[in-house]
């Protein structure tokens, strides 16, 4: 990877059909199914922990490896259930000062998340097995979680360098000046304004009462998210 050249990790991808790619992939695990985590039924987990990410998380700066793997040792010793590598959303509750370490306490909306965590990985499999995808992940696993007697913890700063290049099936203005730079073309469509004020109005719904939306999205079964 460009962006993590010394990375010491098997790469998988997981997807729902055959794809011509120069990318080393160590594994390619093809599922028939177009929902994330029933296609990860499939996959034949081999590391006790895993580092998940979507194809929209973009690494948008040099991964350091050492850190990464110290985070690993941290995990192991809090037994974290997933030690998200990246606050999203911003934690509020300080773990540890000087690990610059915050905690998703119970109850917390989006306490699970499919952005940048390493999971333990029969933690993961918990909600592989219950949830179809990560919407269904995100929106009810908050509850699941609290069933499950595991710590999840993020670090402070942005461990693992990553952004969502794509909302709503459009690339963000970052994602598309990215891809511009690097003098590559682009196979969505780009934010425009009025699309970015309609999601900022959104993100500032959630922040002002993050329980309460989420709440009312589970139960209406409303706010998913578009298949891209």
């Amino acid at each position: 990877m460009k962006r993590w050249k010394d990375c010491p990790f098997e790469i998988w991808l997981s997807i729902d059909r055959k794809i011509d790619t120069d990318f080393p992939y160590d594994n390619i695990v093809i599922s028939s199914s177009p929902k994330n985590l029933v296609r990860m039924r499939d996959v034949d987990f081999i590391t006790p922990y895993v580092i998940m990410m979507q194809d929209d998380h973009w690494l948008i700066d040099d991964v350091n490896t050492d850190k990464i793997l110290e985070c690993i040792e941290i995990a192991k010793k809090y037994n974290t259930g997933n030690l998200r590598l990246l606050q999203d959303p911003i934690a509020y509750d300080v773990f540890d000062t000087k690990l610059n370490l915050m905690e998703y306490k119970k109850g917390k909306a989006y306490r699970i998340s499919a952005r940048g965590g390493l999971w333990e990985t029969e933690y993961l499999k918990n909600y592989i097995a219950k949830f179809e995808d990560f919407w269904e992940m995100e929106r009810l696993g908050q509850k699941y979680s609290c069933e499950n007697d595991k710590l999840i913890l993020c670090t402070k700063h942005r461990t693992l360098p990553i952004i969502d290049a794509v909302h709503k099936r459009k690339y963000t203005e970052f994602a598309y000046a990215m891809l511009d730079a690097a003098g590559l073309d682009y196979e969505r469509e780009i934010m425009r304004c009025k699309d970015s004020l309609i999601s900022d109005i959104k993100g500032t719904i959630i922040e002002i009462n993050p329980e309460l939306i989420t709440g009312i999205q589970s139960i209406l079964n409303i706010g998913h998210k578009q298949k891209y």
